[in-house]
């Protein structure tokens, strides 16, 4: 009898408070179900920093990212500052914020969800320190060194055309192999060449 009438007083009090306790955040999106305990993605008012409220109403990730997306096979995409990353819902981190962009970031998940060989799919990216470009692995590491001045995402078939320092455009493979020396004085010219060599 006393732990019902327990049980009975603790329910009562969570019930009662919970809109205080939600009054000053403001949810957005969907939740995720983890262990019994959801976690919704909601905006900190008083700092504009999104986080994530467990059931209760209490920070079970403080308000620290930009953004912050629902949570599926327990991870979700985020942003720090100007770049897109992954975490679990423990808060820490999958996937470094290391994307600029968050379609990139979402096809790194993809990649990861799928169990995807490392290297098989890349996003191409500028590296801020040198401002070069090279290319992101789906675990958000460099697979391809930045060391271009421009360059593309990879195609279907495996080839991406990039431009070299100083130099011409040309397509490398996933292997950073040259399949077009790097002599075209456009992007386009590079296109075309590739697009006769696969007929």
């Amino acid at each position: 009898m006393r732990h019902k009438l327990l049980l009975f007083v603790v329910a009562w009090i969570v019930s009662s408070c919970s809109p205080l306790l939600y009054s000053s955040y403001l949810p957005i999106g969907d939740k995720v179900q983890l262990a019994g305990k959801s976690l919704t993605p909601t905006e900190d008012r008083a700092t504009g920093l999104y986080g994530y409220l467990n059931d209760f109403g209490i920070w079970a990730i403080p308000p620290q990212f930009k953004y912050a997306g629902s949570f599926t096979d327990g991870m979700a995409r985020v942003r720090q500052g100007s770049y897109y990353g992954v975490i679990n819902p423990l808060g820490q981190w999958i996937v470094q914020p290391v994307f600029s962009s968050s379609l990139d970031c979402d096809g790194a998940i993809r990649s990861i969800r799928k169990g995807r060989m490392v290297g098989l799919e890349m996003w191409i990216a500028e590296d801020p320190a040198t401002e070069r470009y090279g290319y992101l692995n789906h675990l958000g590491k460099w697979q391809i060194e930045p060391q271009y001045e421009n360059g593309y995402n990879f195609d279907d078939d495996g080839f991406a055309i990039v431009k070299v320092v100083g130099g011409g455009w040309g397509v490398i493979d996933r292997s950073n192999k040259w399949v077009i020396q790097p002599n075209f004085e456009s992007s386009m010219d590079a296109r075309s060449s590739l697009s006769r060599l696969k007929r």
